[in-house]
């Protein structure tokens, strides 16, 4: 091994650097996925889960989703994407379901925060956030109709 301080770091340093890293990112994950689905579950027994779905169908029909759908969505939007995937994962969806529901997230998430942020850079941040929620809406759409047959 080379004693040169700017040689470069050897193999063994980057493989534990890398599983410290990915030890810590799993930890992350898991401290926002599992009280979602302990929480998630615990809604679906007390029944408010089908009474959001039952309120929310008349709109997420527009994108072929159950009402149930737009729970992972204000949770993409308001919270963060972590949160709304492991709401998403409790909800037994299909797979362009899934497709649908995660590029409206995708492209419109954590509103509040990043709002907060492109305002304080400088940005017109209430210009960014219509188009953002526009985009998403507009992409949720579309996207129903590839990935999703004529349901809901």
């Amino acid at each position: 091994m080379s004693t040169n301080p700017a040689a470069p770091p050897g193999l063994r340093h980057r493989l534990r650097r890398g599983l410290r890293r990915g030890r810590h990112a799993c930890w992350v994950m898991l401290r926002v996925t599992v009280p979602t689905f302990v929480v998630m579950d615990l809604l679906r027994r007390l029944g408010v889960i089908e009474t959001i779905g039952s309120a929310c169908a008349p709109f997420m029909s527009i994108f072929r989703l159950p009402g149930e759908a737009a729970i992972p969505v204000l949770l993409g939007y308001l919270v963060n994407v972590y949160t709304a995937t492991a709401a998403l994962g409790s909800l037994g969806l299909s797979g362009g379901q899934v497709t649908t529901l995660g590029l409206m997230i995708g492209l419109a998430h954590q509103v509040v925060v990043e709002t907060a942020i492109l305002k304080t850079a400088g940005a017109r941040a209430l210009r960014l956030l219509v188009y953002r929620l526009v985009m998403s809406l507009l992409v949720g759409w579309a996207a129903s109709r590839l990935f999703i047959g004529s349901g809901p």
